[in-house]
């Protein structure tokens, strides 16, 4: 029997890399998983189709889950977008206006979406945790990803303000952040078209303890964890980044890799290997 034996899981965003690899292992756990998205992801799972940015189609699918009469336990909001570097000051507002709106409406407005229909099941079972993804941007900047950021500090937002209304019902609302992790969606931002590391992979390697790259397994890792009745544990984000926001910026050698050129990082992981070496 494996650790999640017995539990109905949600799944929101079963065909992003992230939550594909939750629903399968939640699934090796035990878990009888309901995955939930635009698209069925193929992995032989009950699926309900659901499109956050929009509300008719979220009220359709809380209508088809509620059908089912099943006693949810945990609800995994793996929904989430991003956008290209927005260049303030150098761009006009109006190309950029879109991005702004599809990043807003998929990250917050489509989790407020998710949590107000998931309060209304749970309270009425007196029972549920829900989790969002959130990320290392719900608490630092990352530059030029202005709504994506602005969306992630609001979801963490988000997380606090339903966890303290639900906790009186028996909810929990919690969320995970992983540090940054390679994928198709932001492997633009992290490396160039010759596969070699983009100044901003650097810097944040830079900021990282480990000087590592958060991996999909390490995430499914935590989320796992985070689907173990912990009845203590509401309103928090947990953040597997392998250090990264208790880094911080003012590091001497993230200050170095931010004004370096980035082929010089493999000086910086030697410097890690051997603190006792000097980088000038």
């Amino acid at each position: 029997m494996g650790i999640l034996s017995g539990m109905n899981i949600v799944v929101l965003g079963a065909s992003g890399v992230m939550g594909r690899a939750f629903a399968q292992a939640a699934t090796a756990e035990g878990a009888a998983c309901i995955v939930a998205g635009r698209k069925d992801p193929g992995l032989g799972l009950p699926h309900l189709l659901v499109d956050v940015t929009d509300p008719s189609s979220v009220k359709n699918f809380f209508t088809a889950l509620e059908k089912r009469n099943l006693r949810i336990d945990v609800a995994f909001n793996f929904t989430g977008t991003h956008h290209a570097v927005m260049k303030l000051g150098q761009e006009d507002i109006s190309a950029v206006l879109n991005d702004w709106s599809r990043v807003i409406n998929t990250n917050l407005t489509g989790a407020f979406l998710l949590t107000a229909g998931f309060a209304r099941l749970f309270v009425k079972q007196r029972h549920g945790h829900l989790v969002h993804l959130c990320s290392d941007a719900s608490r630092v900047s990352l530059e030029g990803s202005h709504a994506y950021v602005a969306s992630k500090h609001g979801l963490e937002g988000l997380v606090k303000s339903a966890a303290a209304q639900l906790a009186r019902f028996g909810v929990r609302v919690n969320g995970l952040a992983p540090g940054t992790v390679e994928t198709p969606l932001n492997r633009h931002l992290l490396r160039d078209d010759a596969g070699q590391l983009s100044r901003r992979a650097a810097s944040i390697l830079a900021h990282t303890p480990t000087k590592r790259f958060a991996t999909v397994e390490g995430v499914v890792e935590s989320a796992i964890a985070l689907c173990i009745p912990q009845r203590h544990l509401t309103g928090n984000v947990i953040f597997c980044d392998d250090g990264y926001v208790v880094e911080g910026h003012s590091w001497p050698d993230g200050t170095w890799a931010a004004y370096q050129n980035p082929e010089t990082l493999t000086d910086l992981l030697h410097f890690y290997d051997d603190p006792e070496s000097n980088l000038e």
